[in-house]
């Protein structure tokens, strides 16, 4: 992971004091860029367009009453990733990231570990998906980097370091500026809007999902178990692709570090931060 671009950013921003303090907290992170726009070849990493899917894998429909199929939002082959030597994704196989009418069903990413071949899958005719807001989404070619990535606003780790630099606005541009070009991310640090999401993972997965929003039952809670939670892709609202969420948010997917390890993709937490 080059730090190069990092201690210039330290610099031009005033942290030069501070350099020492911010690199302890970074965490590497493989920042998603748009490519060549259209569907590309099969098996390729792409954001729109159909997905590529083996015979064992089917297109995820809805569980509830409600009939219907999750829309497709990306694709991506992992072994198009940048590797590293902390790199804890498997090196073969492919990440599908769908959504439902609401963007935050755990069921909505599905890992395929490879050996069978992949064809484009089509929805059956006559098919619903009910998520209006990205029926004209525009097939783009995926491309990655690898980078460090810093704190991000609304956790605790966040909190931390702003009190130690005394600013919270140098610190969000200086993570814009190493972010700078990108759509998302997978791995890197995690990012919420009015608290740490880790926290709501943490709740739902682990203890008790009615208490999402019972302060009053999250307030009883050791909250430093809901460290375990780590991003695994965050993906931003996309204007070239006409991708929205909610109020120019974005949609993340948070998983328990030791199912990472395990390339354990079934627990996964996942919602939309919008303001």
């Amino acid at each position: 992971m080059n730090f190069d671009q990092l201690t210039a950013l330290i610099g031009e921003y005033g942290f030069s004091e501070h350099q020492e303090r911010l690199l302890a907290t970074v965490r590497p992170a493989v920042f998603l860029r748009l490519g060549q726009s259209g569907q590309g070849e099969i098996g390729q990493s792409r954001i729109g367009g159909t997905p590529d899917l083996p015979a064992s894998l089917a297109w995820p429909q809805y569980t509830t009453a409600l009939k219907g199929y999750y829309a497709f939002l990306l694709q991506i082959n992992l072994a198009e990733l940048p590797q590293f030597a902390a790199n804890p994704l498997p090196t073969q196989g492919m990440l599908y990231l769908f959504t439902n009418d609401e963007g935050s069903a755990a069921d909505q990413l599905r890992f395929y570990d490879g050996g069978e071949p992949l064809q484009p899958a089509a929805l059956p005719a006559g098919a619903q998906t009910y998520v209006d807001w990205i029926d004209d989404l525009l097939p783009y070619r995926l491309e990655f980097a690898l980078a460090p990535d810093l704190p991000r606003w609304a956790t605790n780790d966040y909190s931390e370091l702003t009190e130690q630099l005394g600013t919270e606005e140098k610190l969000d541009d200086l993570g814009c500026a190493l972010s700078q070009g990108s759509i998302g991310k997978l791995l890197g640090h995690v990012a919420g809007i009015g608290h740490d999401p880790r926290q709501d993972a943490y709740v739902v997965k682990d203890v008790n999902p009615a208490w999402l929003y019972d302060y009053e039952q999250r307030g009883k809670l050791d909250m430093a178990n809901a460290q375990r939670w780590v991003n695994l892709i965050m993906l931003d609202t996309i204007r070239e692709v006409d991708l929205m969420f909610g109020d120019a948010g974005y949609l993340h997917v948070l998983i328990d570090r030791d199912d990472l390890a395990r390339h354990d993709f079934s627990r996964l937490y996942a919602s939309i931060e919008s303001s």
